[in-house]
Order: C-alpha cells, then structure tokens, then sequence
C-alpha cells in the first residue's frame, strides 16, 4: 500500500465513485435475467469496466489480497459477456442491413449469416445465465458494497479535496493521456488494423479515468471527456468493420463446405453468396467513412490543443491549496456522486 493509504480524502472519494457504479451492475444483471435487450449486456459490460478502472485507480488503498480477489471477479464478468454482446451487436446490424435491401438475393445470403450468428448466440444463452446469477450471488461484489457503505456511514471521514487526491488524479489521467496519445503515430495509415484497435482501448481507459475524475476537476474536464468518447466511439465503429471484414471471407469458406458436404456439390452456395459479398462491400464502405471522420475530428482536436488544455487543467488544479475541508459533514451514502454517464449515452 502507499504511504498515504490513510488519506481519508482518497479513500472517501474512492468510495463515492464506487458506489454507483455496483448499484448499476446490480441493476443490470437482474434485467437480464428478466427481459431480452442488447443494451442490459452492454451497460453491464460498461459498469463492470467502470469498476475496474476504479478498483485500478485506487489500488494502493486497499489490502492487496482483497483488492486482487475484487479484480479477478469483475474481470471475469467483463470477460463472460463479451462474445455474447458482439453476437448481439452483429446480429443486430445485419437486421438493419437486411431491412435496407429489398434485393432477394442479397437477402438470402444475410439470412444465412443471421441464422448461424443465432445459433452461437443460442449455444451461450444458458451460460449467461449462469453468469448473470453469479453476479447477484457474487461475494466480491457484496464485499465492495459493505465496504463502500461502512467508509460513506463514517461521519468524521468528512468529504473534501487532498492535494494527494489531486495528485492522484493527475497521475492517473496523465498516464492514460499518454498511453492514449502514443498511438497517435499509426492513425494515419487505415492497415494499422490493430494499432487502431489497441487506441480504442486506451481511449476507453482514459474515458473512465476522466469520468472517475470529473467531480475532483469541477466540470473543468468535460471537454476532454467529451472528445475522448467521441474517439472511443469512431474507433469503435472501424474496429467493428474490422472483424467483419476479417470473419465474412473465413465464413465464406465455411458455409462452402458445409454447403458441399451436405448436398456433395456446390451449387446451392451461389444463392448466399451475394449477399454475403455485399456485407463485405457495406462494411469496408463504413469503416472508410468512420475512419475518415475520425481523422478529420482528430485534426480538429489537435488544431484546437484539446490534449494540451487537458494536461494544463489537471497540472494547475494539483497546484492549487485544496487543505480546506468543507463545512458540512457527510452523512452517509452520498448526496453527491461522481457522475455515471446515462445508459442511452454510452458508446461501444
């Protein structure tokens, strides 16, 4: 732990940014046990991430072994959901397509990729399920909940702003930026398929860093949040065209084969091919299109200093005197917590 583990500062904010965030996994998790909608596993995904980032943020502040156990289990929940939310998010674009096409033969071929996207979303239905379940028995999570509640019920852990906290905050944000930025190098050739992919990463890190951040900055790094989502977002959108155009060509060949052992030639396969073409055709036409608005934006936010005015808020805002605590005590589960972007609002 660090020597300043007993930060009541840190520790207290540490646990207001929790809070939230496994009230909403909670919620989650139980909508999806009682109803079928794609955004419950993807909000899920998301707050499960928010945790960890926060768990990651503030690891010095908690016994190493604990906060190892809490890691381990919210990471296998991200990790659980994950092919099921990119079978949901594949499954629902080849509905819009489909919808957008009159062309029969075009039809045939997505009805094809529909039907054995259905079939693995199916084959993992029972164990989401059981993960889902896992979630609301989940001891790490009730352990979180009992530890946040005893740190927000102590009424002498009164809430204000360390000039550890903010030193904490910088590093953690300054680091991000930077892991952020070092990819920086590689946008501006579209085959740095995974370079890009890698960008998306580190900018959802720095996003969730931001957020957890943003009560400390006053609102001051709304900007900053705001662009980083949007870059979140355009690189979200070419890696998603990325893993079509690399699994339709495999699928291709796949539904080929299973198409000639079946009926002992291949004929029946020029009915889908068609339309599993045009899905190729569609998805390099959408990544060029994403990946070219995200490199007129991105122009845009350097031209603009964007990532200069970040590092310049949270530089001076660690300079400042932050000794003075509040004049009202805290009262238990906060009044005030930092703010967890609407469910509608979250990108992929």
């Amino acid at each position: 732990m660090a020597d300043n583990k007993e930060d009541k500062s840190i520790t207290r904010y540490f646990a207001e940014s929790l809070y939230p965030n496994i009230q909403k996994l909670q919620k989650n998790a139980g909508n999806i046990l009682k109803r079928s909608n794609i955004e419950d596993i993807h909000d899920l995904r998301v707050f499960s991430r928010r945790i960890r980032t926060i768990l990651d943020v503030f690891s010095d502040f908690l016994p190493d072994k604990k906060r190892k156990s809490w890691e381990k289990d919210i990471r296998t929940i991200t990790k659980s959901f994950g092919a099921v939310r990119d079978l949901d998010v594949q499954i629902d674009l080849i509905n819009k397509v489909y919808e957008s096409t009159e062309d029969s033969k075009i039809r045939s071929g997505l009805r094809r990729i529909r039907l054995r996207l259905e079939q693995k979303r199916q084959q993992k239905q029972a164990n989401t399920k059981k993960t889902t379940q896992m979630i609301l028995n989940s001891e790490s999570i009730d352990e979180m909940n009992a530890w946040v509640e005893t740190e927000l019920e102590d009424k002498e852990n009164e809430m204000f702003f360390s000039p550890e906290l903010y030193r904490l905050g910088y590093k953690q944000i300054q680091t991000r930026l930077d892991e952020f930025l070092l990819y920086e190098i590689f946008i501006f050739d579209p085959a740095r398929v995974e370079e890009l992919h890698q960008m998306r990463i580190s900018a959802k890190q720095l996003r969730y860093a931001l957020e957890v951040f943003s009560t400390l900055y006053e609102k001051k790094t709304y900007f900053a949040l705001d662009i980083t989502r949007q870059a979140q977002e355009y690189l979200g959108s070419i890696h998603d065209s990325d893993v079509w155009i690399d699994f339709l060509p495999a699928f291709m060949k796949k539904e080929t084969n299973r198409i000639n052992n079946f009926y002992g030639y291949k004929q029946p396969y020029y009915r889908i091919k068609p339309g599993i073409e045009f899905l190729i055709k569609n998805r390099k036409k959408d990544r060029d299109r994403s990946y070219k608005a995200f490199l007129k934006d991105w122009k845009e936010w350097k031209e603009k200093e964007t990532w200069l005015d970040l590092r310049k808020v949270i530089f001076m805002s660690s300079l400042e005197n932050h000794n003075q605590p509040p004049k009202e005590k805290s009262s238990g589960i906060p009044k005030k917590t930092p703010p967890v972007q609407p469910d509608n609002q979250i990108p992929k």
